[in-house]
């Protein structure tokens, strides 16, 4: 299966603490990430080329629902899959106790707290929902 891996910002407070152990347990797949800054066709081939993406709340899954390619995994910390994900995608929330209160307030102030995310577990057994 090609999987395309999407960090984001990987300092910041939306980022996913265990790409790691993620990436160690997708081994066996062909993955690609992406990484800073691609033109539009260069995001639209990548997400063309992978069986399903993974990435956190970021432009990604706004990009791809605007061009209408296909669904693949969010993944929700702090933010509300239910205002600003879409129903196509798989969005994987560990517990809406971890939700902002404010979920309008610019997300670059928030403090980063990983206990919000899911287990990488999770996300693998996603994954082989769709294989």
């Amino acid at each position: 299966m090609n999987i395309l891996i999407v960090p984001g910002n990987i300092q910041g407070p939306k980022s996913y603490p265990r790409w790691e152990k993620l990436m160690s347990l997708l081994r066996g797949h062909k993955i690609k990430r992406l990484d800073g800054i691609l033109k539009k066709q260069g995001i639209i081939d990548l997400v063309n080329w992978c069986d399903v993406w993974v990435s956190i709340d970021s432009f990604l899954p706004h990009f791809v629902a605007y061009h209408k390619l296909k669904p693949g995994i969010v993944l929700w910390g702090t933010s509300d899959p239910l205002l600003f994900g879409y129903q196509e995608n798989t969005n994987l929330l560990k517990d809406r106790k971890y939700l902002r209160e404010q979920q309008f307030k610019w997300w670059k102030d928030e403090v980063h707290n990983p206990d919000a995310f899911v287990d990488p577990e999770l996300i693998v057994k996603e994954i082989d929902k769709l294989q």
